[in-house]
C-alpha cells in the first residue's frame, strides 16, 4: 500500500474514533430563554429554527461563543450566553488509548459558558428542630422522610420550635416510639403546644 494511502486510510480511522468519542461527551443542555437557532456560528448566518425557554438540547461542539445543538427538528448553532448544561460530560467515556485522550482534548472547547453555567440541583429543603422559642438556641435539621422514635440526650424534652417548609410536614410526640400526646405541624411554629413543648421524645418527618 502506499505511503500517501496509508495515512489516509490511518486518518480516517482515528477520526472516526475522535468522532464516536465526541458524541459520547454531548453535553446535555437547555434553553435559558427564546433564542434563534443558526445555520452558522454567528448572527450572519441564516435562522433555521428557534429554541423556547427551557428546551433539552445536546451540545457538541462551542466555538467563539456559539455551540451547535442537536435536537428534535433542525439542528444548529446558538450563542452559549443563552444555553445551560444540565450535566457534564463524562471524562472516561471506556477508552484509554491516546486517540480517546486526544479526542477528549479535543473536545474541551464543547463547554465554555455552557459548563460554566453548570445546574446544581437544588437542596431539598430540611425540618429543622430548636431548644428555644422562636427559632433559637441550639438546632438540628433532617429530611423529610428521617424519624427518631427515642430521642436522647440533650435533645430528648428539649424541643421548643420547629421549622417546617412548604409541602413537608412533622408529628412530634411525648414519649418514645410515638406514644401520645403528639401534634403535627405543616408550617412553622415558634412555640410548640405545651402538651409538646419541651417534652417530645419521638418524632416522624414527611
Amino acid at each position: 500500500m502506499k505511503t500517501a494511502k496509508l495515512l489516509t486510510v490511518i486518518a480516517a480511522a482515528a477520526f472516526s474514533l475522535v468522532a464516536s468519542t465526541i458524541a459520547a461527551l454531548a453535553v446535555p443542555a437547555v434553553a435559558t430563554s427564546a433564542v434563534n437557532v443558526r445555520s452558522g456560528p454567528s448572527t450572519a448566518y441564516a435562522i433555521v429554527d428557534t429554541l423556547h425557554a427551557g428546551q433539552a438540547v445536546e451540545v457538541t461542539n462551542c466555538q467563539g461563543g456559539w455551540c451547535y445543538v442537536e435536537k428534535p427538528g433542525p439542528d444548529g448553532w446558538v450563542s452559549g450566553n443563552y444555553l445551560q448544561a444540565t450535566q457534564a460530560p463524562d471524562p472516561d467515556p471506556g477508552h484509554n488509548d491516546a486517540a480517546a485522550a486526544a479526542a477528549i482534548n479535543a473536545f474541551g472547547n464543547i463547554a465554555g459558558a455552557v459548563i460554566g453555567n453548570m445546574v446544581t440541583p437544588p437542596t431539598p429543603p430540611q425540618i429543622c428542630f430548636y431548644n428555644g422559642a422562636n427559632y433559637t438556641g441550639s438546632s438540628f435539621c433532617v429530611d423529610a422522610g428521617d424519624d427518631n422514635n427515642k430521642l436522647v440526650g440533650f435533645w430528648n424534652n428539649r424541643i421548643s420550635s420547629v421549622k417546617v417548609p412548604a409541602g413537608r410536614s412533622v408529628t412530634i410526640c411525648r414519649n418514645w416510639f410515638y406514644g401520645g400526646p403528639c401534634r403535627s405541624y405543616n408550617t412553622d411554629r415558634a412555640l410548640l403546644h405545651p402538651n409538646i413543648n419541651n417534652q417530645g421524645s419521638s418524632f416522624q418527618t414527611f
